[in-house]
């Protein structure tokens, strides 16, 4: 199976600030998507996906990328959707398996939602080893 682009865009943006070609995630993100889907661009501008990895860098879950402020809305939901699965991984790392629909319906609830990648973003880093395994 082939990752989505949003997954590599999250994954790319970590190493970008890991090897201090950027910053700051919010810089690092939109490079990545310029990169993949191509500058100015509506998927580099889609904001579940842009919102949901910077909400892990804001909380501290991403390795290399201190807590800090990047994300434009304090409490948005699709931040608290890619924290919740962080979370969900703490107690049963084995989750990260699970099929990424079932993960989505879990951490929404079950309620009727789209999924924007958010899950998907977290089941990424989190096998690349980008995720804390305890938070700071």
């Amino acid at each position: 199976m082939s990752q989505n682009k949003y997954v590599q865009a999250a994954i790319n943006a970590v190493h970008y600030v890991e090897t201090k070609k950027f910053v700051n995630p919010v810089e690092a993100w939109s490079f990545a998507t310029g990169e993949l889907f191509g500058e100015g661009s509506w998927g580099q501008r889609k904001g579940c996906p842009r919102t949901a990895f910077l909400g892990l860098c804001e909380d501290g879950y991403v390795r290399v990328i201190p807590q800090g402020r990047y994300n434009h809305r304090e409490n948005s939901l699709n931040k608290r959707y890619a924290i919740n699965t962080v979370k969900l991984f703490y107690k049963n790392s084995s989750m990260v398996h699970e099929d990424s629909k079932r993960l989505w319906s879990a951490v929404t609830e079950g309620k009727v939602i789209k999924s924007n990648y958010q899950v998907d973003i977290v089941k990424g880093l989190w096998g690349k080893g980008m995720i804390l395994t305890e938070r700071r």
